[in-house]
């Protein structure tokens, strides 16, 4: 695609004058150290959040569960992303971090509300969580829409990689996470 691309562009084949500034050819050794880096940067993240739950809730499983929980949703993004054949590119890679980033948010207002007051029941705390979890789910998916035809498709990993993570998220992971707080705080 990209040499296609590039002919288009060098031929002048399409309906408005370009003038090429630069092109530039990234190395494949330089594109893998780029994915360890990714990768890299957010198991280091993942991890120091893990750490921060724990200072700030005192609570092992807890930081545990939200740890696996996310490292789960990679996965299952991942898989998703071999079964249908998704090139990961670097922004296919940054919407997966914004798609945890995401889901740690929610992990984290699950949290809250199982660790508020007692008067309502785990039960009715975890609605409350769900309900601002969907709410923050349709809001970044209103958000993200308009990226998928900005930027001539550059954008579309990125778009397309996000919105399965927070799909996912709030689909699977999310409940799952939600469960598991019911029955440690019981």
């Amino acid at each position: 695609e990209m040499h296609k691309l590039q002919t288009i562009l060098i031929t002048g084949s399409l309906p408005y004058k370009l003038e090429i500034v630069k092109l530039d050819t990234i190395s494949p050794t330089l594109g893998t150290e780029f994915t360890k880096s990714i990768l890299f940067a957010g198991l280091a993240a993942l991890f120091a959040i893990t750490l921060i739950v724990f200072i700030r809730y005192r609570k092992l499983k807890s930081s545990l569960v939200l740890l696996i929980t996310s490292i789960s949703e990679i996965i299952i993004i991942l898989g998703i992303a071999a079964v249908i054949k998704w090139d990961l590119d670097l922004p296919s890679m940054a919407g997966i971090l914004a798609a945890i980033g995401t889901g740690i948010d929610s992990q984290i207002i699950v949290l809250d509300e199982a660790k508020q007051t007692r008067f309502l029941s785990i039960k009715q705390r975890m609605k409350r969580a769900f309900k601002i979890i969907l709410g923050a789910y349709f809001t970044a998916l209103v958000a993200l829409l308009p990226l998928w035809w900005a930027g001539a498709g550059l954008l579309k990993g990125f778009v397309f990689t996000t919105i399965l993570g927070i799909t996912i998220g709030v689909l699977i992971t999310r409940p799952a996470f939600t469960d598991i707080i019911k029955k440690i705080e019981e």
